[in-house]
């Protein structure tokens, strides 16, 4: 019988996740449409500014969805505990092809880095910065929004990427991702840099 990992799935769950004809259904969907790009960039950003061990914490302690069918027009998320911490989705009306996000980010840290959301609205004029109430976030949380690759950028700048990291930090110590059977591995692949 297999050992359960820590995330209680088995070793066999875990083949079956990248074996499921349904995440590999949705992974070619979204690898052969124009979303591929920004969503890989944006997950690769996140991950990389955010996560301390992102190859060891995968599908144990973050989860990333592709195409998920809860939800219409997204694109992905980045989920922890029961939190969606990054969201990418295409924005109406569709023809427009564009996509955005949404991260929640730790408030008291962005604050502190940037001074004042003034400031960072003068930094990032397309970025919104507002007040968010995430359930399972905690009350120390905001939400930073807007086009993918202005995220993208923001993600390069130290106190975004420090409250990114400190709320993704907080929420991977309170306990392992909750919907880890809708992680898509094969996403993952290509944001750890592995495909």
């Amino acid at each position: 019988m297999s050992r359960p990992s820590r995330s209680g799935a088995s070793p066999w769950d875990r083949r079956h996740l990248r074996a499921d004809p349904a995440k590999q259904r949705r992974y070619e969907l979204l690898a052969q449409g124009p979303f591929f790009a920004p969503v890989v960039d944006l997950a690769s950003a996140y991950v990389a500014a955010a996560i301390a061990d992102p190859a060891g914490t995968e599908g144990e302690f973050w989860a990333l969805s592709c195409l998920p069918g809860t939800t219409p027009r997204r694109l992905s998320a980045l989920t922890m505990r029961i939190t969606d911490i990054l969201v990418i989705y295409q924005v109406e009306p569709i023809e427009t092809a564009l996509v955005e996000a949404l991260m929640i980010v730790e408030r008291s840290t962005f604050e502190a880095g940037f001074g004042t959301r003034a400031a960072a609205r003068k930094r990032y004029p397309r970025l919104r910065f507002t007040d968010s109430d995430y359930h399972g976030a905690g009350v120390d949380q905001m939400m930073v929004s807007g086009p993918c690759e202005q995220v993208v950028c923001a993600l390069r700048d130290e106190p975004v990427v420090e409250a990114a990291r400190q709320m993704a930090g907080r929420m991977m110590r309170g306990g392992r991702v909750m919907h880890w059977r809708g992680h898509n591995p094969m996403l993952a692949d290509h944001v750890l840099g592995r495909a």
